[in-house]
């Protein structure tokens, strides 16, 4: 008996230890299946390092070998997979040279002599996935750590916030350098001070960080920049004041991001900011180096169609074939319009040809005679919806295939109250008056001459100088001030206030007899951004042309009369936005027909009116060719004609 319960005991056993045996190998299968789809992904971008693989595998041995650091080896690993697509795109010349082009660039008026001097060749790309060293990776991910622990906001901070806005080792394609080491010698009595106030905030860290980064001179061009060029150099436009930010927040452990929007309703391009991640994980927005969270700045008060934020995780806001997908959503990209206030969400008909498969639809708004791309929709069998996107804009659904724009649907608009307007042509052609402008909008940027000055001197450089006339009130369309007392003055100049560009259209003197006082051109050179808008167009004859000096601050454009003449009176008129009706102006009118622009005829300008033969709810463009300046966009609504506002006076 006891050998037969022996044996059924062994037996027993002997089946349990097989059980346990299959239950373990089970659960070996599992756990080897999930951790070869990790290493799979792991491993396909290790191959894609090529023979700088060892320095890849030796920054996650290194972190694998102390239990404690598990969850550096996870920043690691983060920062490895994501790292494919990362690259520096710099010039291999020394930095003084790269300085100084930088430096001299917009003003430099033959580009491809001062390149040629300077050697600086073409710009090089170097992957990070093939160049980048364990020493460098390792260096940034132990300082990204030790300013995140050392905070006192840091334990509000998740690990994957810090994974986003704190740990990158880089914050576009600028050459690498060791920054982080770099921010915290340059930074390090504010940094003390954070460590030591146990009551502050990441946000308040932010303000008090901002308010101390070198301001900015906006300037373009400029190839981009590591944390020290930047700040050498302080110009830029918005990204490298959006990048310097980024770099020394992060550096000293405040989580900040940044964002963007691709295309201004009423601007020729998008803009960058900064937004800050508070306690709560809420992000609140500011503009780096210039203004603060909670304060107002561009990315918080114009209204925009959508917002974007960069992100160093591989995250597509539109997965599919390339060819179907502009270059914008290449990036790695989250969609934070919801963030943002003044959206909505629109549904509207798609326009689809049954030969043709459904493909990834996008969203264009219309900038001067261009449908310029902003966002993305979602589709099914018959409509498209867009989520989270601006009010009072003027729309284009858009298949994207290997780098054209094709119609996905009919324009529409959407109005300030959210309402969508389809301006679709659905009557038999009729007369239609397009009559000057109203002043209001023609003049938006008259209240630029408030407070300017004319001046005249008997010295080239003004030492020695007389007012002549302040305007003090917003001038009209012509403007003609009679003076009380006259001077005889060789040099005459228009001064206008900071921050006005010294926006003047026409100047003109004239002496006691009325005669008009010519003179050569004389002032500060160059004009905004190189836009051909100099000083001489104030005095060319032609209201439509102006004056926008190249930067904000106290600009001028005057005459030298070559002699000593009195001026009896000036006239003067300010910049206009080129939307009205000129006599002796030729115009054309184009209208959307089915899928494009289609041109209803030209005609001269009589007086303030010019007329055409329309579709009466068409979508219209009226353009001005005699100045070549961008057109109106109107169309019917209710019972008269809307101009729909793509100007709002920042211009």
């Amino acid at each position: 008996m006891r050998d037969s319960q022996r044996n059924i005991t062994c037996n027993s056993r002997n089946d349990m230890g097989k059980i346990c045996c299959l239950l373990l190998l089970a659960v070996c299968i599992v756990l080897c299946g999930c951790s070869h789809k990790e290493d799979s992904t792991l491993e396909k971008v290790l191959k894609l390092a090529g023979s700088n693989r060892h320095e890849l595998e030796r920054v996650m041995a290194y972190y694998k070998s102390d239990p404690s650091d598990s969850l550096k080896l996870k920043a690691a690993e983060f920062l490895i997979l994501n790292m494919p697509g990362k690259y520096s795109e710099c010039y291999e010349a020394p930095w003084e040279a790269v300085a100084t082009v930088n430096l001299r660039w917009s003003s430099s008026s033959d580009k491809s002599k001062v390149l040629d001097t300077y050697k600086l060749g073409d710009p090089v790309q170097k992957d990070d996935i093939q160049c980048i060293t364990a020493d460098y990776l390792i260096s940034n991910i132990d300082l990204a750590f030790h300013v995140w622990n050392d905070k006192p906001w840091g334990k509000y901070i998740s690990f994957d916030t810090f994974c986003e806005e704190i740990l990158p080792y880089r914050i576009g394609t600028e050459p690498l350098e060791n920054w982080r080491e770099k921010v915290l010698a340059s930074f390090a009595d504010i940094n003390k001070s954070f460590k030591e106030d146990s009551t502050i905030t990441a946000v308040e860290a932010c303000r008090r960080v901002n308010d101390i980064l070198p301001r900015f001179r906006l300037d373009k061009d400029f190839s981009n920049m590591s944390f020290t060029q930047l700040m050498a150099t302080t110009r830029g436009m918005c990204d490298s004041q959006a990048a310097l930010a980024a770099f020394v927040m992060r550096g000293l452990g405040i989580p900040v991001t940044i964002d963007f929007t691709p295309q201004w309703k009423s601007l020729s391009n998008g803009h960058n900011w900064n937004s800050v991640c508070d306690s709560a994980g809420q992000h609140i927005s500011f503009m780096g180096t210039e203004t603060n969270p909670y304060d107002h700045h561009q990315g918080n008060t114009l209204q925009k169609s959508k917002a974007y934020r960069k992100t160093y995780k591989r995250h597509r806001v539109v997965e599919t074939d390339e060819r179907y997908i502009p270059p914008l959503f290449q990036n790695n990209l989250y969609d934070i319009s919801s963030e943002h206030d003044n959206m909505t969400n629109v549904v509207i008909p798609i326009k689809h040809d049954p030969g043709i498969p459904l493909r990834p639809v996008f969203l264009a708004l219309f900038y001067d005679f261009e449908w310029r791309l902003t966002g993305h929709g979602e589709i099914d069998s018959d409509s498209i919806r867009f989520l989270h996107i601006g009010k009072d804009i003027l729309y284009l659904p858009v298949y994207y295939e290997n780098g054209a724009q094709i119609p996905a649907g009919d324009p529409f608009y959407v109005d300030s109250e959210g309402e969508t307007h389809r301006p679709l042509p659905n009557s038999p052609d009729s007369q239609m008056s397009f009559r000057t402008i109203e002043p209001g909008d023609d003049l938006t940027l008259n209240w630029r001459m408030v407070d300017a000055v004319f001046e005249g001197s008997d010295d080239a450089d003004f030492s020695n100088v007389r007012k002549i006339h302040t305007i003090s009130e917003m001038p009209g369309l012509y403007n003609k001030v009679v003076l009380k007392k006259t001077y005889p003055y060789r040099y005459v100049r228009y001064r206008s206030p900071f921050g006005t560009y010294c926006n003047v259209a026409e100047i003109v003197f004239y002496d006691a007899s009325g005669v008009k006082l010519e003179g050569e051109n004389i002032g500060l050179p160059g004009s905004y951004n190189d836009w051909g808008n100099t000083g001489d167009k104030a005095f060319d004859g032609d209201i439509t042309t102006f004056y926008d000096a190249a930067g904000p601050g106290e600009s001028w454009t005057g005459l030298d009369f070559g002699e000593e003449r009195k001026i009896a009176s000036i006239q003067y008129s300010p910049r206009l936005l080129g939307i009205g009706i000129y006599e002796g102006h030729e115009y054309e009118l184009f209208h959307w027909e089915a899928d494009r622009w289609k041109s209803l005829g030209k005609k001269i300008a009589k007086g303030q009116i010019v007329e055409f033969k329309v579709p009466h709810r068409s979508l219209f463009y009226l353009s001005n060719n005699t100045i070549k300046k961008k057109g109106q966009v109107s169309f019917i609504s209710g019972d008269s004609l809307f101009y729909y506002n793509q100007t709002d006076g920042t211009l």
